[in-house]
């Protein structure tokens, strides 16, 4: 956990937080006022996520009722109208055939949706060659007049100096060329191709560019000025809510999602009569329309992505453009000035909270409130204002300059740990040592509930005058890097090492939930350290080595003791002493390991075990059941042990000591089995000397 920054220093400090934030704001302001490229590519896809968001959940622009979708939703209607249906209607009988229909289907929709007084119909279709039904079409073009608007389309064409635009403008054989032999200059022709962004997302709009900007597909002037068909439409009807000429780009507010704002009108519905009559009455519902109409079946390739999950009809996007131009809904971008003041005002606010707000956790917070705080402003300022603020590059100032600031503070506070551990990890084990740097005040005397893992090295004395002092102290070594190795290995603390005793425990200075199976698992490790290294002994050494772990449970005090030179943090109480005691049974009972019921009631899984004895030890005046679990040390044939054990004790346990003596004796003559050979030997002496009152409990009279 981050403690307050130290405060030595201070001026080197803020001098180095300010050329973090400085550096941070310079970089994001190279890559969000750059060109495109592929360093600034992330910083791009990110604010063009945000600003996608922002149109899928903002506030949508109003849908103009004047504006009506008629798709082109199948190939063919030889499903829907009958043979018998189309034999005396030509126009029908063309719909039965496969898409491109003739020309003639177009010049009577076109008829039949003028005459029911529809202010504008909008062919988003391309009729680039003569074709059939071109007379058809012409004579409705001419008869409707600035009413009706169709397509050209800008197409890549691969030549042998690149790549370059091709525009294909309807035949002459339905407009008359105007300057430059082409039609595409005609007022109510304008091209329909929709604009992508380099992720090939459509965003925004673009009304107007000219020859040479196209890439000189007119044989024209570089600056003879070419429209979108949006803005011939947009030129034209009446009720539009702009306020001066259209822009060359604008970004626009959509109406909804796709496929929910502007229902699909089947082309078809409109060319039959009784649907005409019964759906639209008779035309009275196209009426001062703005009729929209184009291919929305997906195998006529004309869906594109937008912000929204689904794809986009070409159509749809069309009324889309056409439906922010006339309710005004075309969003604002900010300046590169004003971008570029936001950055640098970012990078001031987050060197003031470097400066301010000292506590970690606390600039951490006020960072992500005005993250918060910045994000929630553009997402109002773009719903309520029509502005799109780019956040993302200055929110990521103000986000990284912190972070970085905090990394920086952090790397002061490691050092100053790092010379603290240094110096105290000569007096402290590293459990303790990571609890005190960590919570200065749990250094403080209390209570706590540990579990006590202590072992002891068996003939010191006999070693000793066998290996002299520095065979000696070399053995000792070995012993204390197994048994430390085992206990560290399971988070454990090391008290002390008092001659060639080794105290560890676990549960202090903080709590471990699942300190009993961490100290039942070092105990294993030990003893099966304990046994490599015996067995790496000389012989003469093997003899004389043996060694016994217990664990215990209990209230200890536990904190800090000693004097004014010299302190150590460690445990005192009875039940370090017990542990003791009980450490010292198990050469008495000839076991490696011994478990008291307050440890072992801990444990989260029980494995094989047994009972050994109810005792109660010297100097104390309770008794403590004794268990043994198993360990490297038992025997393969254990759990058979552990059941005539059981047998034979509770034999002894209720007074019936020459059952149990004869149990005990086979069971020790069978598996040399140590606390059998005890408890035989005691049966024997009680069968001597009845005892009175017995209640299956011995007294330890000696240590």
């Amino acid at each position: 956990m981050l403690k307050r920054v130290p405060d030595k220093g201070p001026r080197a400090r803020m001098l180095h937080l300010l050329g973090i934030c400085a550096a941070v704001t310079v970089i994001f302001s190279y890559l969000q006022l750059s060109g495109p490229s592929r360093i600034n590519a992330p910083l791009r896809d990110a604010g063009h996520y945000v600003e996608d968001l922002f149109l899928r959940h903002g506030a949508y622009a109003p849908v103009d009722p004047r504006l009506v979708l008629v798709g082109i939703d199948r190939p063919s209607y030889a499903d829907v109208i009958l043979p018998e249906e189309a034999k005396s209607d030509p126009i029908l009988q063309g719909l039965r055939e496969r898409f491109p229909w003739s020309r003639r289907v177009w010049a009577a929709l076109i008829e039949r949706l003028g005459n029911a007084g529809a202010e504008a119909i909008v062919l988003d279709l391309v009729f680039d060659a003569e074709n059939d039904g071109d007379a058809e079409l012409r004579t409705a073009l001419e008869k409707f007049g600035d009413r009706v608007f169709i397509g050209s389309n800008l197409s890549p064409v691969e030549t042998d100096r690149g790549i370059l635009s091709h525009l294909l403008a309807p035949s002459t054989s339905l407009l008359p060329a105007t300057n430059y032999e082409t039609t595409a200059l005609d007022h109510r022709v304008g091209y329909v191709n929709i604009p992508l962004e380099d992720d090939g997302i459509f965003r925004r709009a673009q009304f107007h560019a000219t020859n040479h900007e196209l890439g000189d597909v007119v044989n024209g002037p570089p600056t003879v000025m070419l429209e979108s068909i949006d803005a011939r439409v947009l030129g034209k009807v009446s009720g539009s809510k702009l306020s001066g000429s259209l822009p060359e780009f604008a970004r626009i507010r959509f109406a909804g999602p796709p496929g929910v704002m502007f229902p699909i009108l089947p082309v078809g519905d409109i060319l039959t009569a009784h649907l005409w009559e019964a759906n639209y009455r008779k035309g009275e519902f196209f009426k001062d329309k703005i009729i929209l109409v184009g291919p929305t079946l997906k195998i006529l390739q004309d869906y594109h992505r937008t912000p929204f999950r689904e794809e986009m009809a070409g159509p749809e996007i069309h009324l889309n453009i056409i439906n922010a131009g006339l309710s005004g809904k075309f969003l604002r971008e900010s300046p590169k000035g004003i971008a570029a003041l936001a950055l640098v005002l970012s990078g001031l606010i987050a060197a003031l909270l470097c400066q301010l707000v000292k506590q970690p956790l606390k600039r951490l917070g006020a960072i992500i409130l005005l993250c918060g705080t910045g994000f929630g402003g553009a997402w109002a300022i773009f719903n309520y204002r029509d502005l799109f603020l780019p956040s993302v590059a200055p929110l990521s100032v103000l986000l990284v300059s912190g972070l970085a600031s905090l990394a920086y503070d952090f790397i002061l506070e490691r050092v100053e740990k790092i010379k603290l551990r240094h110096t105290m990890g000569l007096y402290f084990s590293p459990r303790v040592l990571d609890a005190v740097l960590a919570d200065p005040g749990s250094m403080l005397p209390r209570r706590a509930d540990v579990v006590l893992l202590l072992t002891d090295l068996r003939n010191s004395t006999p070693l000793a005058e066998l290996l002299g002092p520095d065979g000696m102290f070399k053995l000792l070594n070995q012993v204390f890097e197994v048994q430390t190795s085992a206990i560290m290995s399971e988070e454990g603390n090391l008290e002390h090492f008092l001659g060639d005793q080794f105290l560890s425990y676990w549960g202090a200075p903080q709590p471990q939930p699942d300190a009993a199976d961490r100290a039942e698992r070092a105990a294993v490790k030990l003893i099966e350290g304990m046994e490599k290294l015996q067995g790496s002994l000389p012989p003469d050494v093997q003899r004389l080595f043996g060694y016994g772990v217990a664990l215990h449970s209990g209230i200890v005090l536990v904190g800090n003791k000693g004097s004014a030179l010299r302190l150590d943090y460690g445990l005192v109480g009875d039940t370090v002493n017990e542990a003791a005691r009980i450490e010292a049974l198990t050469k008495y009972y000839g076991v490696k390991l011994l478990v008291s019921r307050p440890a072992y009631a801990q444990f989260s899984h029980q494995d094989m075990h047994r009972l050994i004895d109810r005792v109660i030890v010297k100097g104390k005046s309770e008794p403590v059941e004794l268990f043994e679990c198993q360990n490297p040390c038992t025997p393969p044939t254990y759990d058979i042990v552990c059941k005539q054990y059981k047998a034979a004790y509770d034999e002894y346990f209720f007074g019936r000591f020459e059952a149990a003596a004869k149990q005990f004796e086979d069971l020790a003559a069978k598996h040399s089995d140590g606390p059998s050979r005890t408890l035989a030997a005691r049966c024997k002496g009680l069968i001597a000397q009845a005892p009175q009152d017995w209640n299956g409990i011995w007294k330890m009279d000696s240590k």
